[in-house]
């Protein structure tokens, strides 16, 4: 899969949506030096090539939910298939794909204990080709940032 190609501009409509999604494309295109069709434009094509998403973004633990994330180990040629059943569950709010000491990382949110017990226990561990799971509770969030700007990384993003 390839990077998509990113200008200064496009680097700088991103920022700026980061630090407030609400904001006016009128207001974005006069810091970004384009009509407010151009900004519409790109981020129509920024979110069609699902380089951005415009969310509201809660915090499970304010909510008094229970957070948590499982490190699976799978069998190797079940990975993909694990995965894809992991994505599907409503509980489910992360799913990666990774390199390391676990095939896959999972993000859960759930309303209580029983109910972290019963998704990891009945549901993810039963799943065919899970070997290990993991869990790592969250007891308090220090920083969930969606902060991370394009503007400062160099590379594969570069427009060429």
């Amino acid at each position: 899969m390839r990077a998509p190609l990113l200008d200064d501009i496009d680097r700088r409509i991103i920022a700026a949506l980061q630090q407030n999604g609400r904001r006016p494309y009128t207001s974005i295109a006069k810091d970004v030096g384009l009509s407010e069709a151009g900004v519409r434009q790109r981020v129509a094509r920024l979110l069609h090539n699902k380089v951005i998403q415009i969310v509201a973004a809660s915090s499970p633990l304010e909510l008094g939910l229970m957070q948590a994330e499982v490190g699976l180990t799978v069998r190797g040629d079940r990975v993909m298939p694990v995965a894809e059943q992991l994505a599907a569950l409503a509980e489910v709010d992360f799913v990666a794909v990774c390199a390391g000491s676990f095939d896959v990382i999972v993000g859960l949110v759930c309303r209580n204990q029983a109910e972290l017990l019963d998704l990891v226990t009945e549901r993810i561990r039963t799943i065919d080709g899970v070997e290990h799971a993991e869990v790592f509770v969250y007891l308090k969030m220090l920083k969930d940032s969606y902060q991370w700007s394009p503007i400062a990384v160099p590379g594969p993003l570069d427009q060429r």
